[in-house]
């Protein structure tokens, strides 16, 4: 496989005059969908699982020009394939992705992010913005598993914590190092005074010690938008997605991004079995090494 995708990439940089960064995102895209088919045979993939990969990118809240791109590199790999080393199928010939008019972006780049956090005041509200913000985007959180977090689903030494999704389903989660010093303050000197009943294990309250709900979330971060000057209101679900596309752009793999999220793809039912937490935990580490928005 390394043999035939370094040929094509290369074919693609020689006679397509591509970037060294086109020819990278190439790589990427095609290597994130040969982790999605597992132990399929890539030389007879079948007809329907080309839709079925669609399908997992749309749920990903992905650009429709961000698609395009993807399915288009996969449609000229699989044809390269067809005519050199003679693949049965390509699944993607047929389909086609209707671009449609251009709409505003429904995640926010590194540098959107950052204006968020830094435009937290320091004082004990608007540290437990900053810490709840950034949590849900480091974690990509649902914002009713921001609001359902306890005490004890947390564990600081390893930077991880224990999530209930839908379904009450569990799933381990990470979150990185900077982020670490933003969540113990919160912890250690902002939620403290917040709450006003020791029995209360919830980690993010309001202004009267009670737990955060998804509405009280949405209305917080729509303040909060408009301090930092963002261009439109940013809802709980943009920091979601933001934490999916950064993750599959920085190369993670769909099945990584979907455990991560707790995803689970009425046409993909398997594609989340057997990834250990340790290997959940390397991919994340190494996606979001880069990482600084202090």
């Amino acid at each position: 496989m390394n043999e035939t995708l370094n040929t094509f990439l290369n074919y693609i940089y020689i006679t397509h005059t591509q970037s060294e960064e086109t020819k990278s995102s190439y790589r990427r895209d095609i290597l994130q969908f040969i982790d999605y088919i597992e132990d399929e045979d890539l030389m007879n993939l079948p007809h329907d699982i080309g839709y079925s990969y669609l399908n997992a990118l749309y749920e990903f809240g992905l650009e429709p020009s961000s698609i395009a791109r993807k399915i288009s590199c996969l449609r000229s790999y699989m044809k390269f394939l067809q005519a050199n080393y003679g693949a049965l199928t390509n699944p993607f010939d047929s389909i086609r992705i209707r671009r449609g008019r251009r709409k505003l972006p429904s995640f926010l780049s590194r540098n959107d992010l950052e204006n968020l956090f830094s435009s937290c005041e320091q004082d004990v509200l608007g540290l437990r913005n900053r810490a709840l913000f950034e949590l849900m985007y480091a974690c990509g959180l649902r914002v009713s598993e921001a609001c359902n977090l306890i005490l004890s689903d947390i564990n600081t030494n390893d930077h991880s914590l224990i999530v209930r999704g839908k379904g009450n389903k569990e799933r381990v989660l990470f979150y990185y190092e900077s982020y670490a010093k933003v969540f113990d303050a919160y912890l250690k000197q902002s939620r403290v005074q917040l709450v006003d009943d020791t029995s209360n294990q919830s980690v993010f309250l309001n202004n009267k010690g009670n737990p955060l709900t998804p509405r009280g979330v949405q209305y917080l971060l729509k303040k909060q938008s408009e301090i930092a000057g963002l261009r439109e209101s940013v809802h709980p679900h943009m920091l979601r997605h933001s934490f999916a596309t950064h993750m599959l752009d920085n190369g993670a793999g769909l099945r990584i991004v979907q455990s991560l999220l707790g995803h689970e793809s009425i046409s993909t039912t398997q594609i989340y079995t057997h990834v250990s937490i340790d290997t959940i935990k390397r991919y994340y580490n190494k996606a979001m090494e880069n990482v600084d928005l202090t």
